[in-house]
């Protein structure tokens, strides 16, 4: 962890609705950040202790770390690895945001974590990167580790800036891991790059973090970092090593799976807010307004659990059926999780009950103050004003086409029935203007523009595998963020 911490004397909660790692853009202008190498970091307490007992595969016992972007998760890692003695360069090449962060860096000195995981034990620490630039050049080559801590559809725009200059060996991590990292990295860098091996890209679930910016480059809050981690690689070959350097980061378990399949049915976001949606807003209708904004874990309750649980029981068993006609020769029963041992897993004593799916929701100080995706209205209640669903919000623009249609995409391939991912997805696409479920299949028009297997000109689910197992295909560009594998012959 990072160094001894110094005591808080204010921490805010968290009060709006956030996802975790989900960043807060404020874009100025399209003036470009150009480069700026800071000096060394001026930490409140750095840590002069080498990290013991973790092996890198390879990479150098400090490795440099190039994070990406200066969203919430970014905010805690670039002080939080500093505090470990690594040398952390940020890419940021989203409009203006690396002049800002260089701006925010000489005005405040470093970001400053506010560390509210254990109540009890409140902490603070400091730090600032070592360069900083919106020129991948400047950055990424040195890095033995870049860090995309993104929304997913963030994904292919950053690995197609970034390709040119990765350094041989290194290691790209997405956080989140699902989201079609797998496929995505494929379609941008190609076998040249993963079948050989040069280069690997990670997924991670679950998001090592629960955090919100503060004050954009100055502050922010940490409610949680995860205990375990469960990564995936392509090449899947490389998942052991990639899991032994997350470990190292992060001093956590971190378990290596066998396939990047079974990190896209994997429990997590997906899981949770379609289904949870769904058990609070199953009535919603156009033009409906509600009188406030729950809160959308500590009011968890049974209706919400059994969507939750139920849609856990069909991963479970899209995945079981993959391991069947694969003759188990992709991985095993256990490493895809339910979700209630999920959770439990990577949160452990923040759990107050965790006897039942609600519990481990509506009792998880991780979860704390976080708002369901609603937009805040001037008329149409009694009391002169309301909340209404917001569509355009990430749980919806994300989680539904690059996670929840994912879920539906391996299952057809594997032909395994989801009535409850059907009944949940059927509901929420004609809200939001799309068509992906046609007649119980993921068939729709608008289906190229999710991160499904069939996006991706993928047909069968051997053919699925095989793609994600050694990363030996090329690809055409065919829609919008997809594009169709053929033979890399």
């Amino acid at each position: 962890t990072p160094a001894t911490p110094q005591p808080v004397k204010r921490i805010l909660p968290p009060t709006s609705v956030e996802r975790e790692g989900e960043p807060r853009r404020n874009p100025r202008s399209s003036e470009r950040g150009g480069t700026t190498n800071l000096p060394m970091t001026s930490m409140k307490s750095e840590s002069k202790k080498e990290d013991a007992g973790h092996a890198y595969s390879g990479l150098a016992k400090k490795p440099v770390i190039c994070i990406v972007g200066g969203g919430n998760a970014s905010h805690v890692l670039i002080p939080y690895f500093r505090c470990k003695g690594h040398k952390v360069t940020v890419f940021a090449g989203h409009c203006d945001e690396a002049k800002r962060l260089t701006e925010a860096m000489a005005q405040h000195g470093g970001i400053t974590v506010f560390d509210r995981c254990d109540p009890k034990n409140l902490k603070e620490y400091s730090g600032r990167p070592n360069m900083i630039s919106k020129d991948p050049s400047t950055v990424v080559p040195q890095a033995d580790i870049v860090v995309m801590a993104l929304p997913s559809f963030a994904f292919k725009p950053v690995l197609t800036q970034i390709k040119a200059h990765l350094k041989e060996g290194a290691i790209i991590f997405g956080m989140p891991g699902q989201g079609g990292l797998d496929l995505v990295a494929l379609s941008v860098l190609g076998p040249e790059l993963l079948s050989s091996g040069r280069v690997t890209v990670a997924g991670l679930v679950p998001m090592p973090l629960n955090c919100r910016i503060m004050e954009w480059g100055k502050s922010v809050d940490l409610a949680s970092i995860k205990d375990s981690y469960d990564v995936a690689a392509v090449p899947a070959r490389n998942a052991p090593p990639a899991a032994a350097a997350c470990s190292a980061l992060f001093d956590r378990p971190t378990r290596a799976l066998s396939h990047y399949c079974a990190m896209a049915l994997h429990a997590s976001n997906p899981n949770i807010h379609p289904a949870r949606l769904y058990g609070l807003f199953s009535d919603f209708k156009e033009g409906k307004v509600y009188a406030e904004n729950p809160l959308f874990y500590e009011t968890f309750d049974e209706p919400s659990a059994a969507w939750v649980a139920r849609v856990s029981d069909e991963r479970l068993e899209i995945w079981r059926e993959v391991l069947r006609q694969s003759k188990g020769a992709i991985g095993r029963e256990g490493e895809v999780p339910d979700i209630q041992s999920y959770i439990i897993s990577i949160y452990g004593k923040q759990i107050h009950d965790a006897r039942t799916v609600a519990s481990v929701f509506s009792t998880n100080d991780g979860f704390k103050g976080f708002r369901c995706p609603m937009k805040k209205l001037s008329l149409g209640a009694k009391h002169g004003g309301g909340w209404t669903l917001d569509f355009a919000n990430r749980y919806f623009t994300e989680d539904i086409p690059e996670g929840f249609c994912v879920y539906k995409g391996i299952a057809d391939l594997a032909g395994v029935a989801t009535p409850a991912i059907d009944e949940i997805l059927g509901f929420f696409q004609r809200f939001m203007g799309k068509e992906y479920l046609v007649k119980g299949r993921l068939a729709g028009k608008d289906v190229r523009e999710t991160k499904a297997p069939q996006a991706f000109g993928i047909t069968g689910l051997a053919q699925y595998l095989e793609i994600t197992s050694s990363g030996g295909v090329r690809c055409r560009a065919s829609g919008r963020g997809s594009g169709s594998f053929v033979s890399s012959g």
